[in-house]
């Protein structure tokens, strides 16, 4: 089985969200299960200034008016191969998106990953694209390349990791694009880069089961559950999984103390104190610890978190220590906190591996009270650390996430369902509680840390639909 996964970033090479992380850890799940995988990525200018990657050869696509010039170059980490695409034009800047060609910057690298595997010699199976980025090239393969009867075998899968993040643009973007129009691509009067992908790859694909059920309402689809519809027996569900090397706390460089389950009390409570000097904070391990990683934005539950904090901190004996960056306001609220309050509650605006990391090891109690959330890595990363998540039920948190049932002695978290400061807050206080109960706590901590949350299992689940698309035979 060969397979093609194209997504606008991935690691270790660049990042901004999670897609990336999934680039960077599906594929040596695939490869450990057999599969011949191979990754395709534009050749950003941070990328390139590493001077990792040697040149392979180049081709030419139409995009225009001008025969426009592909380089592609390759590099291998982790024993997986990565491609990249250059073009000073469109990828020789400092950021990754946020420009106002970005749909002529990614038009130009679905045409030009069809034209790469000629230069790399490498004919898929399968191409595995990833999020609106990526998502003409479906369309690209069927209307472009039927003609070539090694390209018309290939099948296709979209997955969505966003499904708020659509790629529209106007219909004019059809003038520079050297491809027939189809009704697959336009949506409100414009191009949509999403819809055209769930309407022609042969199979789509999201992050958890739960997100699957929740974009085909009218609440979670933003618009496009009409279309996910009619796709609705071609569309699957599997739950993402995190890197079990890179977070390990037998091995993890960034905390103080290696643990297992074999001494994961004593590792808990050596980097718990160690997490509390690290901001300044009177250590004690008889008081429970709440840590945040986040970006700082309405999703990610910060506006029903904020009115309550500071109830929680004056009539309870919880810490605080919240790490990230996002909307102004809730950076703003979070200084005022420390200010407020020293001893008691941290911030770091901003992001660092290392701090993640320690907070990762070092809390109590993981917050992820989100408005949705397509799958959550942050929740499964804290309970390998024996870190239990508290989380609104959505997406991959509900699926993740077993609330603590103290009557039957079950669950490994604890959560809410009704996205309001009132449920947050009864949870928190809940949770509060039953850190007190050192026995049952305990119990807990060590359930989480046998979960199995690795890409092995998610691996064989999209090689059974690779499996499945390729025995349909060709279009």
């Amino acid at each position: 089985m060969k397979v093609l996964l194209c997504a606008s970033e991935g690691t270790p090479f660049i990042k901004t969200g999670g897609l990336a992380d999934v680039v960077g850890a599906l594929p040596k799940a695939l490869k450990a299960n057999g599969v011949d995988i191979r990754v395709m990525l534009p050749y950003y200018k941070k990328i390139k200034e590493k001077n990792i990657a040697s040149y392979c050869g180049y081709a030419y696509v139409r995009i225009s008016n001008r025969n426009e010039y592909v380089g592609v170059f390759h590099s291998e980490a982790d024993g997986i191969h990565y491609y990249f695409i250059d073009s000073d034009r469109y990828f020789g800047r400092d950021g990754l998106y946020g420009y106002g060609d970005d749909g002529e910057r990614f038009a130009f690298f679905d045409f030009a990953v069809l034209e790469a595997i000629k230069v790399i010699d490498f004919m898929p199976d399968v191409i595995h694209v990833n999020d609106w980025q990526t998502g003409l090239v479906p369309y690209i393969l069927k209307n472009n390349y039927h003609y070539y009867p090694e390209y018309r075998r290939i099948k296709t899968m979209f997955s969505i990791h966003n499904i708020q993040y659509q790629g529209v643009f106007p219909k004019e973007i059809m003038n520079i694009m050297y491809m027939p129009y189809s009704s697959s691509l336009e949506y409100d009067n414009c191009i949509n880069y999403m819809k055209c992908a769930i309407m022609e790859s042969d199979i789509v694909t999201t992050v958890s089961d739960t997100y699957k059920n929740e974009v085909l309402t009218d609440e979670y689809g933003y618009r496009l559950n009409y279309i996910l519809e009619l796709r609705k027996y071609d569309f699957y569900g599997i739950l993402n999984g995190i890197d079990v090397n890179k977070y390990n706390p037998e091995t993890d460089k960034e905390i103080s103390f290696h643990y297992s389950l074999n001494n994961y009390i004593q590792g808990k409570a050596a980097n718990k104190q160690h997490l509390l000097e690290y901001f300044g904070l009177n250590k004690n391990e008889n008081v429970p610890v709440f840590g945040l990683v986040s970006r700082l934005v309405d999703q990610k539950g910060i506006d029903i978190l904020m009115p309550i904090l500071e109830d929680v901190l004056v009539h309870s004996n919880a810490l605080f220590i919240l790490m990230g960056s996002g909307d102004k306001v809730y950076e703003d609220y979070f200084r005022y906190m420390e200010n407020k309050y020293p001893t008691r509650f941290k911030s770091f605006i901003g992001y660092s591996d290392s701090v993640a990391q320690k907070i990762y090891a070092g809390a109590d109690i993981f917050l992820m009270p989100s408005k949705f959330e397509p799958c959550g890595l942050g929740q499964m990363i804290a309970l390998r650390y024996g870190t239990l998540p508290l989380v609104r039920e959505t997406g991959g948190l509900k699926d993740t996430v077993k609330p603590y049932n103290k009557y039957e002695d079950s669950g490994w978290g604890f959560s809410f369902a009704n996205y309001n400061t009132e449920s947050l807050k009864e949870v928190m206080y809940f949770a509060i509680d039953t850190f007190k109960d050192k026995k049952a706590w305990e119990s807990l901590v060590k359930r989480a840390m046998e979960l199995d949350y690795s890409w092995n299992k998610s691996a064989k689940a999209y090689i059974n639909l690779y499996e499945k698309m390729c025995k349909k035979g060709g279009y």
